[in-house]
């Protein structure tokens, strides 16, 4: 191989590098970020709310600049099969994980409203729907930056439990309000609170199906085929 082909290839693995480390950190901030806002409602520390939303800022900015790395990537070096994949999968993942922290963010300013008013024993319910999403959110961010098809493929049908356990607590929710109707503007924020972590679950899917597309190149949104697990793609 020539010198200035090696130069290349370096130079290409640098940034593909680079790419997967900033689409890593992203995941953990957004991770983080849903953490201190869950911590902020459930512990009514306004200091954690403010942290979530705070730090919501360096996720934006990281999605920019995985959109500018990707961009430059394509356009430079003309990569092709799992190196496009990885590419595209990765931006369309940044996307995802930018929109969790946005829930993280609408959570940690409704749990504001909800620690000035007296406390209800109704908002630990919502513990159970943070733990389901929560953990769905690292095990799909797992999955996608080291490659583990096999959890990747288990997180839609773990977004069942997350969507059954936010029905419950909606109904739940739904009582209480006809029971003690001074508190309703407090349950109606507490709705709210379990929509923006089941949607954190719902985006947690759209970033396990990235991981099975760049493992594969199987589209699996919208009901498509699902592969076997092990599978790889063709020409990887």
């Amino acid at each position: 191989m020539a010198p200035e082909t090696k130069h290349i290839l370096g130079v290409f693995e640098d940034a593909i590098s680079q790419l997967n480390k900033d689409i890593k950190r992203m995941g953990e901030l957004a991770l983080q970020n849903l953490q201190h806002a869950a911590q902020g409602l459930l512990e009514r520390n306004a200091d954690y709310c403010n942290r979530a939303i705070t730090d919501d800022e360096q996720v934006d900015e990281l999605e920019k600049q995985i959109d500018r790395e990707g961009i430059a990537i394509i356009m430079k070096f003309g990569p092709v099969a799992k190196d496009l994949r990885r590419v595209i999968a990765t931006m369309k993942a940044a996307t995802a994980v930018e929109r969790i922290s946005d829930h993280a963010v609408s959570l940690a300013r409704r749990a504001k409203q909800i620690n000035t008013h007296a406390e209800l024993p109704e908002t630990a319910g919502l513990l159970r729907i943070y733990e389901l999403a929560a953990a769905m959110l690292a095990d799909a961010m797992n999955s996608f930056c080291n490659g583990d098809l096999e959890s990747a493929l288990m997180i839609k049908g773990r977004d069942t439990d997350l969507d059954a356990a936010y029905r419950d607590f909606n109904r739940s929710i739904t009582q209480r309000m006809q029971q003690d109707p001074g508190n309703i503007p407090d349950y109606v924020d507490m709705l709210f609170c379990a929509r923006f972590i089941e949607r954190i679950g719902d985006q947690s899917v759209n970033i396990s199906e990235d991981a099975v597309y760049l493992l594969t190149a199987m589209d699996i949104r919208h009901g498509g085929q699902l592969p076997v697990a092990g599978t790889t793609a063709a020409g990887s």
